[in-house]
């Protein structure tokens, strides 16, 4: 099993494929850059959180406000269950009912500045590996996403099923996987192989935690940098 088993914080995707760094830190009370990293003008922000908008902290609201303003290229995910009806909030959630929902078998494409993204879903009940990687090249070869996301709830590693771990390590075209099993998590972001040597980007939240990546892509559009932090 090709994976590594510690954890980046920062540096060229490329050069840093199978060397480690200290795990992300708690994040301070002030929200700027999410490492100090010299990204250039193109990065993605991701923020995601699993708990509904009213059980978020007035901590948490008060970063998302703060991430708002000082990050125009912001995604907002939402990988639990239970959503509340704040549109405004989420650009993509794996719940179904609500207008930014995206259900299993399906996707979404955000714009945040001139960076496009596939959003998809993975569940226990109807993802399998073979439909998952059909939509990553869908997304990434035929409408020219710079990143393909999943949002999952299939759990971080599980005996004799599907799980984030072994979605990663079996696919295509999947660049970030965004866990939502509260109990089932990597408690640090982690990083995986693909069946062809590209580098997975794993990163959970847990409890009402908002979990922040940054992903900046040099002049072709690839991703070249990362950068992770945790709040609360």
């Amino acid at each position: 099993m090709n994976t590594r088993r510690k954890f980046l914080l920062q540096g060229s995707m490329a050069m840093t494929a199978f060397f480690a760094a200290k795990p992300a830190t708690s994040m301070a009370s002030g929200l700027g850059r999410v490492t100090g990293i010299n990204f250039n003008k193109k990065s993605l922000m991701l923020a995601h959180t699993g708990e509904s908008f009213s059980s978020l902290s007035n901590k948490t609201l008060n970063n998302i406000e703060k991430l708002r303003k000082s990050h125009s290229n912001l995604l907002m995910l939402h990988t639990g269950k239970n959503v509340a009806d704040v549109e405004t909030i989420f650009d993509a959630s794996q719940d179904m009912g609500e207008n930014y929902s995206v259900t299993a078998n399906d996707y979404k494409i955000i714009y945040k500045g001139d960076i496009k993204t596939g959003v998809i879903t993975a569940d226990r009940m109807s993802s399998t590996v073979e439909n998952i990687n059909a939509l990553a090249k869908y997304l990434k070869k035929e409408r020219n996403c710079e990143l393909v996301v999943c949002i999952s709830q299939l759990g971080y590693k599980l005996p004799n099923s599907l799980d984030d771990l072994s979605l990663a390590e079996s696919s295509t075209n999947l660049d970030v996987i965004i866990g939502g099993r509260t109990e089932n998590f990597c408690k640090r972001p982690f990083i995986a192989r693909n069946i062809n040597g590209g580098e997975v980007i794993m990163n959970y939240s847990a409890s009402n935690s908002l979990a922040l990546l940054e992903v900046g892509f040099n002049i072709s559009g690839k991703k070249n940098q990362i950068a992770f932090r945790k709040t609360c």
